[in-house]
């Protein structure tokens, strides 16, 4: 029996977690990538809950110890950088995680330990500069395939398509066509991320510095030599929507924050304009990506990570850990199948196994979509006495020993326990 041809469009980290589990069945997995090389970049993400437990049964957990960010805890401050209140990071490795999770990562450092546990494994390949172009599946046919044209016009069939390339996927729209409505939900938020170089004295906690005129100002300290900024707004931005080059959309965030009372705002903007560092900006208009029931796939073809359903980009470390949640599972239903069909998969059974993964998936995703937009707005206070009733209520918290209770809302709950079929017989009993 030929092996389960399997084309995975998108390299960050929904991508190659699910090519490491595919390999456990045999499948010839190709993983194309539109970036010239694999792009390593990015800001600080975490995993919690489910995502903990997978990330250690895909035998991983030294190589991502290994990189950790040593990250105190995380620090509301005034324009002035006094602190308000602290909450610190739990590294107990038990009970509920802080704001600052034990596992806390560099994006681009994930990216390369699921690279590296990958690319050498029997029957993955990476091909980069190249992305999708366009692509047909067989209809009603048990045996059909997906005729996928590429960028450079070569064409080639697989038995599966798999988009994972992220809230803006190519996958995703020609799956479901010009006519389907747009699943992208709006939280009316802006945030730009950079990097800048650091100063003696600069915090290593995660620092926040909450603006009048519903803004914020971020600092996370991953490095010595540099120090990374998020900037924030909610509300419309037309300048940012203009600005398409890297020196206009500077300008527009620089603009756009001018005259604000932050923390170190002033240095940071002029880090942000003059510093070759910060040529990483990224810019992002907030956006979750919301698919009706049943839409997560069609046919042949199948979505994972942010391609299907980008779950909030704001806190809680929800996206990450959902990517990794989704890899495993549709990995878990195709092997489960292929095991019970002789090492075969027709048609049906990999539609079947579309529909599971999405069946045990979305409860966990719809509660975090909706369960963030209220703290969303709260982060976001018009004026200073906003600010000050924001910071006070959070104090009150910590000092009574309640902010666990609203970690607890707004972050996935934390299990040794794989809470999800042990398709694999990895689970520890």
């Amino acid at each position: 029996m030929a092996p389960l041809k399997v084309l995975i469009a998108g390299v960050g980290i929904a991508g190659p977690a699910l090519a490491l589990w595919l390999t456990r069945i045999g499948c010839d997995i190709t993983l194309i990538e539109r970036n010239s090389s694999l792009r390593d970049t990015g800001h600080q993400v975490d995993l919690r809950g489910q995502g903990v437990v997978i990330m250690k049964l895909m035998g991983i957990e030294d190589a991502v110890r290994a990189v950790l960010c040593s990250e105190p805890g995380m620090r509301f401050i005034d324009h002035q950088g006094k602190s308000k209140v602290f909450i610190a990071a739990n590294r107990t490795g038990k009970g509920t995680q802080s704001a600052t999770s034990e596992f806390e990562i560099m994006r681009g450092d994930l990216v390369n330990i699921l690279y590296e546990a990958t690319r050498g494994l029997k029957g993955v390949k990476y091909v980069f500069d190249t992305s999708i172009r366009d692509f047909t599946q067989d209809e009603g046919s048990p045996d059909g395939k997906v005729h996928v044209t590429f960028s450079d016009g070569r064409q080639e069939d697989y038995d599966i398509l798999v988009g994972a390339e992220g809230f803006g996927s190519t996958t995703r729209k020609i799956m479901l066509g010009p006519s389907f409505p747009d699943p992208r939900h709006d939280l009316g938020v802006h945030v730009a991320y950079y990097t800048a170089p650091s100063r003696e004295g600069d915090s290593n906690d995660w620092t926040m510095c909450m603006m009048p005129g519903r803004k914020f100002i971020q600092t996370r300290k991953d490095k010595p030599e540099n120090i990374r900024v998020y900037l924030g707004t909610y509300g419309k931005c037309e300048a940012l929507h203009g600005a398409k080059t890297l020196a206009e959309r500077k300008a527009a965030w620089v603009e756009l924050f001018r005259g604000s009372e932050g923390a170190q705002l002033d240095r940071f903007l002029q880090a942000l304009s003059e510093s070759p560092m910060a040529d990483d900006l990224y810019s992002q208009h907030m956006t979750q990506i919301r698919l009706p029931e049943g839409a997560w796939s069609r046919g042949r073809v199948v979505l994972i990570g942010d391609a299907a359903y980008c779950p909030t980009p704001f806190g809680g470390g929800v996206g990450t850990t959902a990517a990794l949640i989704g890899a495993y599972l549709f990995a878990g239903e195709l092997a489960k199948r292929w095991k019970e069909n002789g090492e075969s998969l027709g048609t049906p059974d990999i539609e079947e196994a579309s529909k599971e993964y999405e069946r045990l998936l979305r409860p966990f995703i719809t509660s975090e979509q909706e369960g963030h937009n209220w703290f969303l707005k709260a982060f976001f206070p018009e004026t200073k006495l906003g600010i000050w009733i924001f910071y006070t209520i959070v104090w009150i918290m910590v000092s009574l020993g309640l902010d666990r209770l609203l970690l607890n809302l707004m972050a996935p709950e934390e299990s040794e326990k794989l809470e999800y079929p042990d398709y694999f017989g990895l689970q520890k009993r």
